[in-house]
């Protein structure tokens, strides 16, 4: 709170203005290539163990700026192994769909 409460509204500003571009960025490209649904890892590997680390967020961030709705399934569940993860993306205002969807596929992976 207290590092928030030290950002400027003109900082404020700008980074909603950059969330918003890459916002609609990714929906020209998801409109232009008719996506409804993108599927991607949600991280490079197998969750680490514990509860220190969450791995790495890098695949991850682009659709968490944007604001667009996301969600992991874990894929591949073995015996004592943490599972790979597979993150669905929609478009944003999707949110419903998104679930639809992820209620669908996780059963079947």
């Amino acid at each position: 709170i207290e590092i928030g409460q030290q950002v400027s509204h003109d900082e404020l500003a700008a980074a909603r203005a950059n969330c918003q571009k890459l916002r609609d960025e990714l929906t020209a490209a998801m409109e232009h290539a008719e996506i409804d649904l993108w599927a991607a890892p949600a991280a490079p590997g197998r969750a680490p163990s514990g509860i220190h680390a969450t791995g790495d967020p890098n695949l991850n961030l682009p659709w968490t700026h944007a604001g667009m709705p996301a969600v992991t399934i874990p894929v591949r569940q073995e015996h004592g192994v943490l599972p790979l993860g597979l993150q669905l993306i929609a478009r944003f205002g999707a949110d419903e769909e998104l679930l639809t969807w992820a209620s669908m596929i996780a059963p079947a992976i």
